[in-house]
């Protein structure tokens, strides 16, 4: 009996070991696979920039410059500020001010401008009345039942109104000024916020003050403007979508953080050495990098005869205005139907079984292949409802249709990980089932539903197939006039470019344009990831 006990043991052992091992290997295999994984990527990205910046042209000085002026600079703050977590808190803030702002104050202006600012500002002027009167509505009553429903409404409302109207409205507002519609989409929004937020931590007053100084500031940037003789819709952006912000941020961090207010310096610290190291290289005639990541890609239309001609601007704008469009199409209807799938959609009975198919189905279709969603556009947006070819709408609707199972998927399981008992919980406070929706669910959804809405951003992006099946054009010169204009697709202007026959083209404005798509990206899942650690950290 002995002998048998003292053998079980030891098969037990044995197997416990063998697990143990199992599992350290296959921890080992993860480990080994990420890493193979990021050195890829890592590999690729170093390829894409030696063509894109082409490092080796520059002089040996022109790296000593820069190191001394940016890098050393730099990494020294950055040491020092890893050391103070207040300092760390800071500098990010600082830095997503001041380089937040200026993208977001660029992306305006490329996007309003492409769009025309008065055709802008009359739809954004009668969509934005109804859900203010809506909201002055909720703050005279009690009953706030139908209050989340109603502004989504109000704002399509609004819409309608402005297309009914278009025609009587749009020669008044022609007469003033492209600045004074500047004016009024950015630094009349700008100034609310800034009121808004002062006023909830210094009282009403002070944030008429501010709101105000905001509102005369933009006012004395556009006269200066006028009187220096150049145009102020730029100035008004800038100062409205950069200035102002990063004004914010530095004063409230100058003012609540006395530890952590040397952080501000970091942004003005990278912008500082950057401006000082290229005066120097300037200044001695230091030989630059033979890169082709020029003013000229970012600001000019394509040429495809001269590579140092080439510009993508109005591919850039395109993207932009095709995945926003895209974003507002489907972000709403994909939520919308996760929240009735998982909180309205009956569990048995007929509905239930519906309900059932119809998550099957969204399921297999995150999986299907993009150029079948080519196929459904054209036959739904050409075929089908008539549009022209290559229009935004059309291209905004096929990436939308590829993205939403993404977004309804990714909410679906947001919402699943919310925990019953708050639910319960507030049911048993007396909260509705939209109140419940509203201020339970929803906000602890918020992190699960932002990492769908990055996936699907990155995804539709850099879509090519879906936009060659619409017809939508390679190259364009001139960005959107307005959603039923004809747009085309970094992505696109990218796969026409690599056939040029030149290999200057292939090898040099292929790689460029490819870091300006890759940078899109960074940028808008940076402002998606943002918003939901804010939502994570419950701040």
């Amino acid at each position: 009996m002995a002998t048998e006990e003292t053998g079980d043991q030891l098969g037990q052992t044995t197997r416990l070991r063998l697990q143990k091992l199992k599992g350290q290997l296959f921890e080992v295999s993860l480990v080994a696979a990420t890493l193979v994984g990021i050195l890829a990527l890592l590999v690729l990205f170093a390829y894409i920039s030696v063509d894109a910046f082409r490092p080796g042209a520059a002089s040996p000085v022109w790296f000593l410059a820069y190191f001394g002026t940016l890098v050393a600079p730099m990494a020294a703050f950055t040491l020092y500020a890893r050391r103070k977590p207040a300092v760390q808190e800071t500098n990010a803030r600082a830095f997503a001010a001041v380089f937040g702002g200026l993208l977001l104050s660029v992306v305006m202006y490329a996007v309003i401008d492409s769009l025309s600012p008065y055709d802008v500002f009359t739809y954004v002027f009668f969509a934005s009345i109804p859900p203010a009167l809506v909201l002055t509505y909720d703050r005279t009553t009690d009953d706030r039942t139908y209050t989340g429903p109603a502004i989504p409404v109000s704002i399509i409302v609004g819409l309608g109104v402005a297309a009914v109207l278009y025609d009587f409205v749009r020669g008044p507002i022609g007469i003033a000024a492209e600045w004074i519609m500047y004016f009024g989409l950015v630094t009349v929004p700008a100034a609310l916020l800034v009121a808004r937020l002062t006023a909830s931590r210094r009282g009403r007053r002070t944030g008429a003050i501010a709101g105000g100084a905001v509102a005369a500031g933009g006012l004395a940037v556009a006269l200066a403007s006028i009187v220096a003789g150049i145009d102020a819709s730029l100035p008004v952006v800038l100062f409205s979508g950069s200035v102002v912000p990063t004004s914010y941020v530095v004063w409230r961090s100058v003012r609540t953080n006395p530890e952590g207010r040397v952080g501000v310096v970091g942004p003005f610290v990278l912008i500082g050495g950057t401006l000082l190291g290229a005066s120097l290289v300037e200044g001695f005639g230091i030989d630059n990098p033979d890169t082709f990541l020029t003013p000229n890609l970012l600001l000019q239309s394509w040429d495809g005869l001269t590579a140092s001609n080439a510009g993508v601007y109005p591919q850039i704008v395109g993207s932009i205005v095709v995945v926003g469009f895209m974003a507002v199409l489907a972000f709403p209807v994909g939520i919308g139907a996760a929240i009735y799938l998982e909180e309205y959609a009956p569990s048995s009975g007929w509905g239930g079984r519906l309900a059932t198919l119809l998550e099957v189905n969204i399921s297999n279709l995150a999986g299907v292949p993009s150029v079948v969603y080519g196929l459904l556009g054209l036959a739904l947006f050409r075929r089908t409802l008539g549009f022209g070819t290559g229009i935004v709408v059309s291209a905004a609707g096929t990436l939308g249709l590829l993205i939403l199972p993404i977004v309804i998927v990714s909410t679906q399981e947001a919402l699943r990980s919310v925990p019953d008992d708050l639910r319960q919980g507030s049911y048993g406070m007396g909260a509705s089932r939209w109140q419940t929706l509203r201020e339970v669910v929803l906000p602890e959804a918020i992190p699960g539903t932002l990492t769908g809405t990055i996936l699907a951003l990155a995804r539709a992006i850099g879509e090519t197939a879906p936009l060659v099946i619409i017809a939508v054009a390679t190259t364009t010169y001139s960005p959107p006039s307005g959603l039923f204009s004809s747009a085309t697709a970094l992505p696109l202007q990218i796969f026409a470019a690599s056939a040029n026959a030149k290999p200057e083209f292939r090898h040099g404005v292929v790689p460029a344009a490819a870091v300006v798509l890759l940078v899109l990206m960074l940028l808008m899942n940076a402002t998606a990831i943002v918003i939901r650690n804010k939502y994570g950290r419950g701040n």
